[in-house]
């Protein structure tokens, strides 16, 4: 599992990438400013860890932006 947390206006992201069946399942949690947490389900499958976090990023910055989430490629 990989995880680096990023702050992003006043919210972290914590992106997950979990292996699982030869690929890697995305998953981001967000903690608010208030410190409560919230976390996604599996966003996507990708080949590897990078690709996981990086969508997970960007699903937690439009989760916090409220806006329309990415579309896995």
């Amino acid at each position: 599992m990989s995880n680096l947390a990023i702050t992003y206006k006043g919210f972290v992201l914590i992106p997950l990438a979990a292996r699982e069946a030869g690929q890697y399942a995305a998953m981001v949690i967000i903690r608010e400013p208030d410190n409560s947490e919230r976390a996604s389900g599996v966003l996507g499958h990708f080949a590897n860890a990078n690709a996981a976090c990086q969508f997970a990023i960007e699903y937690g910055m439009a989760q916090v932006d409220r806006r329309e989430p990415p579309q896995q490629l």
